[in-house]
């Protein structure tokens, strides 16, 4: 019997059953596009966090709290560990004739208010290297300065959005609000700035980092950047801030043991191949996942191909009475089996890439920087599999079919 004979046979009985098509092909479907929407907003996520840290620039160094060494330990037992960075640390780096700009963020949530209106956000304690290091613009006044820090004014800059929020159409600009009980004259307003790692910095305000101090008493810094001086490397400017930190932490680590250091200190390579990391891993996390529903779909396929062999097996005897082969029986169940699969992964691939794009039309609507990406790996592999899974859980029932004994078939009630 010729192939295209089979698949036209093939075809005729999935259309006269075509309901129960359908349903069996809604697992597969299901499992195809869950793959393909798990592993595109996983790559759309990984692109939004390099591009977010590349928004830095690639000169910048980042020291946080904890122990040097992070590829030792629990991560999550790390973000226990005590707070080490001071203003001491700061200043001291400020003094570097190496260090182009550094700045040092202080950062907590409050309410700011004004007259009846209110807003709860996050106050970051800064210094007048924030504009330098973070690319930021004031749209309208000034930015903290060295005065401003050194006398520990109680002055505000104030995001864009907090602006409009607090004050509408008026300037602020000279007027004061208040951060809990303590009132801060308004110096300045930020540009419009979007969002910096799932921060958006239109809703976040700025104080001295001294004034922080004061408010919150506090005297750790959450983490302290800088950029060197043009010409000296990245890996250079973070030899000499681990040198410079071990010095004024009064550390005795002379063979220069990252792991007995109590900061940590980051560069942009590093981010990225930590954002990589985990992007990888919740893809695979997430794939895995949706792997399960096509497992499932294939299980159903089999369950269905079983039935059709059970509920068709006169006109299996029949065809065997007149001639039919059991190869010829075998590749025509089989066929069906891969036609429903191969339905189901092209549907699935659809609603799957069609899924994807409302998802992240609707998460780019409350963050930008978000894009659609397509991996087009995954659309292989998901197809790929959905085909594996035809052949594999259709073949059994084909077997089945093909080896039936046509005398006991056809007196099959």
């Amino acid at each position: 019997m010729r192939i295209i004979d089979i698949f036209s046979v093939a075809s005729s009985s999935l259309l006269r059953t075509r309901n129960r098509a359908a349903l069996t092909m809604l697992g597969i479907v299901i499992g195809i596009a869950s793959v393909i929407v798990m592993l595109s907003i996983g790559r759309s996520a990984e692109q939004f966090l390099l591009s977010q840290i590349s928004s830095f620039g690639s000169d910048l160094v980042i020291v946080t709290n904890g122990r040097g060494d992070v590829s030792r330990g629990d991560p999550a037992s790390q973000q226990l560990e005590k707070q080490t960075l001071t203003l001491k640390d700061y200043r001291s780096l400020l003094s570097q004739p190496w260090v182009r700009a550094a700045n040092a963020n202080l950062v907590s949530q409050d309410t700011v208010t004004y007259g009846s209106e209110s807003v709860i956000t996050s106050v970051y304690g800064s210094g007048p290297g924030e504009a330098e290091v973070y690319s930021s613009d004031v749209a309208r006044g000034v930015f903290i300065s060295d005065a401003h820090v050194d006398s520990r004014a109680r002055i505000i800059v104030l995001g864009d959005g907090i602006a409009k929020k607090l004050f509408g159409e008026t300037d602020p600009i000279g007027l004061s609000v208040k951060i809990g009980k303590r009132s801060y004259r308004v110096i300045g307003i930020m540009e419009q700035g979007g969002s910096r790692f799932f921060t958006d910095l239109d809703q976040l305000v700025y104080i001295p980092v001294t004034s922080a101090i004061d408010l919150y008493s506090r005297d750790r810094m959450n983490f302290i950047m800088f950029k060197p001086v043009d010409g000296l490397s990245v890996a250079e400017a973070q030899n000499r801030v681990r040198l410079l930190f071990r010095d004024t932490h009064n550390l005795n680590n002379s063979e220069a043991d990252l792991s007995k250091d109590d900061f940590r200190v980051l560069s942009q390579e590093d981010a990225v191949r930590n954002a990589g990391v985990i992007s990888t891993i919740l893809q695979i996390l997430l794939a895995s996942i949706a792997g399960i529903s096509l497992l499932v779909g294939g299980i159903g396929i089999m369950n269905i191909m079983y039935v059709t062999v059970t509920e068709r097996t006169s006109e299996i005897g029949l065809r065997k009475a007149l001639g039919a082969h059991p190869e010829d029986i075998l590749r025509q169940f089989l066929i069906e089996a891969i036609l429903l699969t191969g339905a189901g992964g092209v549907i699935g691939i659809i609603s799957g890439v069609l899924f994807t794009y409302l998802g992240i039309l609707a998460i780019s609507s409350y963050q930008d920087g978000w894009v659609f990406v397509l991996p087009i790996d995954g659309v292989i592999l998901a197809f790929s599999v959905s085909a594996i899974i035809g052949i594999t859980f259709g073949y059994f029932p084909a077997r089945k079919a093909a080896h039936l004994d046509p005398i006991e078939a056809l007196r099959y009630e």
